[in-house]
């Protein structure tokens, strides 16, 4: 994929269990993925849960589930200067950010 790919490109979660998600982010990220978009393989056993419950685990295990993933996109993952420019920073930018 990233053969043919003019513009970086990331994983999605589509919902899968965290740890084939923690898989897919590995390989995705070392085979040129810039990195991940992950939702409910992260997330998705705290519906079921009532409010405390789903505080403790988000605060916890979802907590841990996304440093985990970041640090496969860390050590793994394309950068997307590799595909652009960072644009200069310039004071102001948002006055002309409509413009563009």
């Amino acid at each position: 994929m990233s053969a043919v790919s003019a513009v970086p490109w990331v994983i999605l979660s589509a919902g899968v269990d965290f740890a084939t998600f923690e898989q897919q982010v590995q390989i995705a990220c070392q085979s040129g993925a810039s990195g991940f978009l992950g939702g409910r393989a992260i997330w998705k056993e705290s519906v079921s849960m009532n409010a405390a419950e789903r505080q403790a685990f988000l605060t916890t295990t979802g907590t841990e589930r996304l440093q985990r993933l970041t640090a496969i996109a860390d050590q793994y993952a394309r950068p997307w200067t590799d595909f652009y420019t960072p644009p200069a920073a310039v004071e102001k930018w948002f006055e002309s950010y409509a413009e563009q």
